[in-house]
């Protein structure tokens, strides 16, 4: 492989990175708008039937927003 073309690869490489940084990022800013516990139930009851890589990141973010409400709850309670 020659230097030009090994540029190339890693900048293909680091921009298909940061385009899925971006996305993550955006889905969680989505999904932060869910934020009761039945609001989050709620959608993990919609994704629970599927089983794909994009659904199992759906219920580990929808997880993570519901561990942090109750740890906020706990906090002021």
């Amino acid at each position: 492989m020659n230097t030009t073309a090994l540029w190339t690869t890693v900048k293909d490489e680091l921009r298909a990175r940061r385009e899925a940084r971006e996305a993550l990022k955006g889905l969680r800013a989505d999904l932060a708008h869910y934020r009761t516990p039945a609001e989050i139930e709620d959608l993990l009851a919609s994704v629970d039937s599927e089983d794909s890589p994009e659904a199992e990141l759906i219920r580990g973010i929808l997880m993570d927003n519901l561990h942090a409400y109750h740890s906020r709850h706990a906090v002021s309670a």
